[in-house]
Protein backbone atom coordinates (compact mmCIF):
# COMPACT_ATOMS: atom_id res chain seq x y z
CA UNK A 1 0.00 0.00 0.00
CA UNK A 2 1.18 3.29 -1.47
CA UNK A 3 0.30 5.47 1.99
CA UNK A 4 -1.55 4.28 5.41
CA UNK A 5 -4.51 5.29 6.16
CA UNK A 6 -5.53 7.09 9.78
CA UNK A 7 -7.95 4.13 10.33
CA UNK A 8 -8.30 0.76 8.62
CA UNK A 9 -10.95 -1.85 8.35
CA UNK A 10 -10.74 -5.01 5.92
CA UNK A 11 -12.92 -4.01 3.73
CA UNK A 12 -11.70 -0.38 2.87
CA UNK A 13 -8.16 -2.10 2.08
CA UNK A 14 -8.45 -5.94 1.18
CA UNK A 15 -9.02 -5.08 -2.34
CA UNK A 16 -5.01 -3.77 -2.01
CA UNK A 17 -4.11 -7.81 -1.14
CA UNK A 18 -4.13 -11.07 -3.08
CA UNK A 19 -6.61 -12.51 -0.43
CA UNK A 20 -7.39 -12.35 3.29
CA UNK A 21 -4.55 -14.16 4.45
CA UNK A 22 -2.15 -11.55 2.70
CA UNK A 23 -4.13 -8.81 4.78
CA UNK A 24 -4.29 -10.57 7.89
CA UNK A 25 -0.07 -11.19 7.52
CA UNK A 26 0.48 -7.63 6.90
CA UNK A 27 -1.97 -6.39 9.60
CA UNK A 28 -0.54 -8.38 12.39
CA UNK A 29 2.80 -7.43 11.04
CA UNK A 30 2.23 -3.82 11.27
CA UNK A 31 0.59 -4.26 15.04
CA UNK A 32 3.99 -5.69 15.97
CA UNK A 33 5.92 -3.16 14.82
CA UNK A 34 3.43 -0.62 15.91
CA UNK A 35 2.70 1.07 13.21
CA UNK A 36 -1.28 0.15 14.00
CA UNK A 37 -2.56 0.04 17.26
CA UNK A 38 -6.02 -2.37 17.51
CA UNK A 39 -9.07 0.00 18.60
CA UNK A 40 -11.30 -3.14 18.26
CA UNK A 41 -12.22 -6.53 16.03
CA UNK A 42 -11.45 -5.22 12.46
CA UNK A 43 -10.87 -1.65 13.46
CA UNK A 44 -7.10 -0.47 13.60
CA UNK A 45 -5.14 2.99 14.20
CA UNK A 46 -2.32 4.22 12.68
CA UNK A 47 0.59 5.49 14.92
CA UNK A 48 2.21 8.80 15.06
CA UNK A 49 5.83 7.43 15.77
CA UNK A 50 6.98 10.78 16.93
CA UNK A 51 4.44 10.73 20.13
CA UNK A 52 3.54 6.51 19.91
CA UNK A 53 -0.01 8.49 20.06
CA UNK A 54 -2.50 7.41 17.34
CA UNK A 55 -3.71 10.41 14.83
CA UNK A 56 -7.07 10.02 15.28
CA UNK A 57 -9.73 11.59 16.86
CA UNK A 58 -12.81 10.16 19.19
CA UNK A 59 -14.67 11.09 16.55
CA UNK A 60 -13.10 9.67 13.61
CA UNK A 61 -12.94 6.66 15.36
CA UNK A 62 -17.05 6.69 16.41
CA UNK A 63 -17.45 7.48 12.44
CA UNK A 64 -15.61 3.70 11.52
CA UNK A 65 -17.71 1.37 13.94
CA UNK A 66 -19.88 0.65 11.11
CA UNK A 67 -20.69 1.63 7.47
CA UNK A 68 -23.61 3.76 9.17
CA UNK A 69 -22.52 5.05 12.32
CA UNK A 70 -22.31 8.72 13.27
CA UNK A 71 -21.63 10.94 16.54
CA UNK A 72 -24.86 12.01 18.21
CA UNK A 73 -25.90 13.02 21.28
CA UNK A 74 -23.75 14.95 23.83
CA UNK A 75 -21.04 13.76 22.03
CA UNK A 76 -22.13 15.93 18.86
CA UNK A 77 -22.34 18.67 21.22
CA UNK A 78 -19.22 18.19 22.07
CA UNK A 79 -17.68 17.96 18.32
CA UNK A 80 -19.24 21.42 17.26
CA UNK A 81 -17.86 22.86 20.22
CA UNK A 82 -21.15 23.82 22.31
CA UNK A 83 -20.55 21.12 25.14
CA UNK A 84 -19.79 22.45 28.44
CA UNK A 85 -17.97 19.53 29.70
CA UNK A 86 -16.35 16.94 27.93
CA UNK A 87 -17.31 12.96 29.07
CA UNK A 88 -15.39 9.94 28.80
CA UNK A 89 -18.24 8.30 26.67
CA UNK A 90 -18.69 8.94 23.08
CA UNK A 91 -22.12 8.03 22.01
CA UNK A 92 -22.71 6.65 18.60
CA UNK A 93 -25.73 6.02 16.51
CA UNK A 94 -25.58 3.07 13.88
CA UNK A 95 -28.29 1.30 12.24
CA UNK A 96 -26.56 -1.82 12.77
CA UNK A 97 -25.83 -2.60 16.37
CA UNK A 98 -22.31 -2.99 17.86
CA UNK A 99 -20.88 -3.89 21.10
CA UNK A 100 -19.72 -1.07 23.48
CA UNK A 101 -16.24 -0.98 24.07
CA UNK A 102 -13.25 1.14 25.36
CA UNK A 103 -10.39 2.46 23.54
CA UNK A 104 -7.76 4.70 25.33
CA UNK A 105 -9.85 5.49 28.15
CA UNK A 106 -13.19 6.44 26.09
CA UNK A 107 -16.38 3.80 26.38
CA UNK A 108 -17.94 4.29 22.85
CA UNK A 109 -21.46 3.42 23.48
CA UNK A 110 -23.91 2.52 20.59
CA UNK A 111 -27.27 3.81 20.17
CA UNK A 112 -29.09 1.79 17.43
CA UNK A 113 -31.36 4.20 14.97
CA UNK A 114 -33.77 3.45 12.25
CA UNK A 115 -32.58 6.29 9.75
CA UNK A 116 -29.53 7.96 9.38
CA UNK A 117 -31.24 11.24 7.94
CA UNK A 118 -29.97 14.39 9.09
CA UNK A 119 -26.61 13.40 8.99
CA UNK A 120 -23.40 15.16 8.42
CA UNK A 121 -20.97 13.30 6.43
CA UNK A 122 -17.89 15.76 6.63
CA UNK A 123 -15.71 14.01 4.23
CA UNK A 124 -12.51 15.92 4.64
CA UNK A 125 -12.33 15.15 8.43
CA UNK A 126 -13.30 11.32 7.87
CA UNK A 127 -16.37 12.44 10.99
CA UNK A 128 -20.34 11.61 10.55
CA UNK A 129 -22.27 13.51 13.11
CA UNK A 130 -25.87 14.58 13.37
CA UNK A 131 -26.31 17.56 11.96
CA UNK A 132 -26.86 20.22 14.42
CA UNK A 133 -30.12 20.84 14.61
CA UNK A 134 -30.81 16.98 14.67
CA UNK A 135 -28.39 17.43 17.54
CA UNK A 136 -30.14 19.93 19.52
CA UNK A 137 -33.63 18.18 18.80
CA UNK A 138 -32.19 14.76 19.90
CA UNK A 139 -30.72 16.54 23.17
CA UNK A 140 -34.27 18.17 24.03
CA UNK A 141 -36.11 15.03 23.54
CA UNK A 142 -33.57 12.53 25.27
CA UNK A 143 -31.84 14.95 28.70
CA UNK A 144 -30.09 12.33 30.40
CA UNK A 145 -28.38 11.31 26.93
CA UNK A 146 -27.53 15.50 26.46
CA UNK A 147 -25.71 15.57 29.29
CA UNK A 148 -28.05 16.96 31.66
CA UNK A 149 -30.10 19.81 30.99
CA UNK A 150 -27.06 22.14 31.96
CA UNK A 151 -25.90 20.98 28.94
CA UNK A 152 -28.38 21.43 26.70
CA UNK A 153 -29.20 25.13 28.12
CA UNK A 154 -25.14 25.49 27.55
CA UNK A 155 -25.33 24.66 23.83
CA UNK A 156 -28.53 26.87 23.72
CA UNK A 157 -26.87 29.93 24.98
CA UNK A 158 -23.94 29.55 22.72
CA UNK A 159 -25.48 29.43 19.44
CA UNK A 160 -26.08 32.65 17.37
CA UNK A 161 -27.64 30.36 14.32
CA UNK A 162 -29.42 27.44 13.86
CA UNK A 163 -31.67 26.73 10.76
CA UNK A 164 -35.47 26.79 11.83
CA UNK A 165 -36.69 25.43 8.68
CA UNK A 166 -34.13 22.11 9.67
CA UNK A 167 -35.59 21.89 12.59
CA UNK A 168 -39.17 21.58 11.62
CA UNK A 169 -38.39 18.70 9.03
CA UNK A 170 -36.47 17.30 12.07
CA UNK A 171 -39.31 17.64 14.48
CA UNK A 172 -41.79 16.71 12.11
CA UNK A 173 -39.91 13.20 11.30
CA UNK A 174 -39.94 12.78 14.97
CA UNK A 175 -43.66 13.46 15.49
CA UNK A 176 -43.52 13.83 19.35
CA UNK A 177 -46.46 15.99 20.32
CA UNK A 178 -44.16 16.83 23.70
CA UNK A 179 -41.30 17.45 22.01
CA UNK A 180 -43.27 20.08 20.06
CA UNK A 181 -43.86 21.72 23.34
CA UNK A 182 -40.34 21.14 24.80
CA UNK A 183 -38.63 23.19 21.66
CA UNK A 184 -41.16 25.37 21.50
CA UNK A 185 -40.83 26.65 25.36
CA UNK A 186 -36.63 26.25 25.27
CA UNK A 187 -35.92 28.16 21.79
CA UNK A 188 -38.61 30.72 22.87
CA UNK A 189 -36.27 31.37 25.30
CA UNK A 190 -33.31 32.22 23.88
CA UNK A 191 -35.06 33.92 20.98
CA UNK A 192 -33.26 36.87 21.07
CA UNK A 193 -30.19 35.94 20.11
CA UNK A 194 -31.60 32.90 17.43
CA UNK A 195 -33.92 35.15 15.79
CA UNK A 196 -36.45 32.56 14.90
CA UNK A 197 -39.71 33.80 13.19
CA UNK A 198 -42.95 33.54 14.62
CA UNK A 199 -44.46 31.14 12.18
CA UNK A 200 -41.72 28.43 13.59
CA UNK A 201 -43.30 29.08 16.97
CA UNK A 202 -46.83 28.69 15.78
CA UNK A 203 -46.14 25.50 14.04
CA UNK A 204 -44.64 24.06 17.10
CA UNK A 205 -47.78 24.89 19.10
CA UNK A 206 -50.06 23.97 16.59
CA UNK A 207 -48.68 20.23 17.30
CA UNK A 208 -49.62 21.32 20.94
CA UNK A 209 -52.77 19.59 22.57
CA UNK A 210 -54.70 20.24 25.70
CA UNK A 211 -52.75 17.56 27.69
CA UNK A 212 -50.31 18.95 30.39
CA UNK A 213 -46.74 17.64 30.59
CA UNK A 214 -43.91 17.93 32.76
CA UNK A 215 -40.88 19.57 31.19
CA UNK A 216 -38.97 17.90 33.63
CA UNK A 217 -41.03 16.25 36.44
CA UNK A 218 -38.79 15.75 39.50
CA UNK A 219 -35.52 17.73 38.37
CA UNK A 220 -36.54 20.97 39.30
CA UNK A 221 -38.10 21.90 42.79
CA UNK A 222 -40.19 25.36 41.91
CA UNK A 223 -42.63 25.09 38.85
CA UNK A 224 -45.09 26.71 37.03
CA UNK A 225 -47.78 26.05 34.37
CA UNK A 226 -46.68 27.91 31.01
CA UNK A 227 -49.84 28.21 29.15
CA UNK A 228 -49.14 28.42 25.87
CA UNK A 229 -47.02 25.02 25.31
CA UNK A 230 -48.98 23.43 28.20
CA UNK A 231 -45.94 22.72 30.14
CA UNK A 232 -44.81 22.38 33.52
CA UNK A 233 -41.86 24.09 33.57
CA UNK A 234 -38.84 25.40 36.02
CA UNK A 235 -39.67 29.37 37.57
CA UNK A 236 -36.61 29.91 36.79
CA UNK A 237 -34.51 27.48 34.32
CA UNK A 238 -31.87 29.59 32.86
CA UNK A 239 -30.51 29.66 36.72
CA UNK A 240 -29.77 25.96 36.19
CA UNK A 241 -26.63 26.84 34.43
CA UNK A 242 -25.20 28.92 37.10
CA UNK A 243 -26.16 25.60 39.95
CA UNK A 244 -29.46 26.94 40.41
CA UNK A 245 -32.61 24.65 41.17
Amino acid sequence: MESLPKLITKEEVIDKFKDEKQYSNWIALKLKLKTYKKIRNNLYALIDPSTNDIYSTKFEIASKISNTSFVCYHSALEYYGFANQVFGVVLVCSLTKFNNFIFEDNEYICKPVKSIKFVNDIASEGIRVSSLEKTIIDCIDNIDLAGGIEEVLNALEQIKYINENKLLEILKDINKMYLYQKTGFLFELYNNQLDLSNEFFEECKSHVSKKVNYFMQYEFKDTELNKKWNLIVPKNIKSRINGGY
